[in-house]
């Protein structure tokens, strides 16, 4: 079932992939440990291999006879720039189900900077179930930046999770700025995870609410 899930996406993500003129969200991502993904049909493992190397990942094809990995990681975050919401999402559904990590920021779903109605959300933390974690940042904050990679992977960060960007070149150092001022959220697949994300985010300059 996964499979042909994937393979149904593949052909969405290699239809989308610098097709956007005019992008209106982004989904960051990242895989720091090589994946193996098992296929049975060749053709099937060359859309796949094409789809992540679109996507600027390391891969390559290992056959094995009886079935063919498609092998890739991408150890820094990237992020992808796509029309709309509805194709975010359906890019990070397959991202997710490639195995890759993601950042989309949501809007807040529910009225209000107090989080009106978010009371009534399950916050219990059962094994699988999803979390939410819910951040702003009212006012610009900028970094001192002095290496292209850190500007690189900090703005896929930034952009992933809805955040509007600046970005000032000086003698030996970038600034960065970003602030997001509307509350939005990520949703994580577990409690862990969440308060990894809550911690960073509070790091970074955040305003963050998780119920623990």
């Amino acid at each position: 079932m996964v499979k042909r899930i994937l393979e149904r996406l593949c052909f969405v993500a290699l239809a989308s992939i610098g097709s956007v003129s005019c992008a209106e969200e982004s989904i960051a991502f990242c895989m720091p440990e090589w994946k193996e993904m098992h296929f049975d049909d060749g053709a099937k493992a060359q859309l796949h291999l094409a789809a992540v190397q679109k996507l600027g990942c390391e891969a390559k094809i290992d056959n094995h006879g009886s079935h063919i990995d498609v092998v890739y990681r991408s150890p820094k975050w990237k992020s992808l720039e796509v029309a709309d919401d509805k194709l975010a999402h359906q890019w990070e559904s397959w991202l997710k189900k490639a195995g890759f990590e993601t950042l989309h920021g949501h809007a807040a779903d529910h009225g209000g900077d107090d989080h009106a109605g978010h009371e009534g959300h399950d916050h219990s933390h059962t094994a699988g179930q999803i979390e939410e974690v819910n951040y702003r940042v009212s006012e610009w904050k900028t970094m001192h930046i002095e290496t292209k990679e850190q500007i690189t992977e900090l703005t896929a960060m930034l952009k992933g999770l809805g955040c509007e960007l600046k970005i000032s070149q000086h003698s030996g150092h970038a600034d960065l700025s970003f602030r997001c001022q509307q509350w939005k959220h990520i949703e994580v697949g577990s409690h862990q995870v969440a308060t990894t994300w809550e911690q960073w985010l509070v790091k970074m300059g955040f305003e963050v609410k998780h119920d623990h």
